[in-house]
């Protein structure tokens, strides 16, 4: 079949959730600066204190940003989860001859193929378009449903080697 290479970055938008959790970490910062300047004890510590409570917030923040690299080499499907754009951490690894199903996420005529699951793991964008894919794969005992954003090309290395297993609209 030869050796196929292919890599794709999705970035994940900014959900409410996120959102809101950027609003309760600045928050949460000033809150506890305020009470560390009105305790008499730790007035002293209250710099280095406010110090640490900015860079754990800017630090929390930048968590917050995230982007998927999917890599695809002859058969296996690693995504790495990228934060802030300078951080990398392996997120998954799977041998995509082992998914069950891959179709879109939003189709009804696999609604039923696309349930019964234990786990999800989103490694999509966050908002659900025609090239959201929800495949159903067996790891550890447990059945997931990976949710995944392939652009064309990425589909058709993936279907080189699962043919009958991908589902289009």
């Amino acid at each position: 079949m030869g050796d196929i290479f292919n890599e794709q970055l999705v970035k994940k938008s900014n959900s409410l959730k996120d959102n809101l959790m950027r609003v309760a970490i600045i928050i949460g910062a000033i809150v506890l600066i305020m009470v560390c300047s009105i305790i008499p004890i730790l007035v002293g510590f209250l710099i280095p204190i406010a110090m640490v409570l900015i860079f754990g917030a800017i630090f929390l923040m930048r968590r917050l940003n995230v982007e998927f690299e999917y890599i695809f080499t002859s058969g296996d499907l690693d995504i790495d989860k990228i934060f802030n754009k300078n951080k990398r951490k392996k997120f998954i690894s799977i041998d995509v001859r082992k998914i069950e199903i891959m179709a879109p996420v939003n189709s009804k005529d696999y609604a039923s193929q696309l349930s019964n699951y234990e786990k999800v793991i989103d490694c999509s964008s966050g908002t659900n378009s025609n090239n959201t894919y929800a495949a159903m794969i067996v790891r550890n005992g447990k059945r997931e449903k990976l949710i995944l954003e392939p652009n064309e090309k990425m589909l058709k290395a993936i279907k080189k080697y699962i043919p009958r297993k991908i589902m289009q609209y």
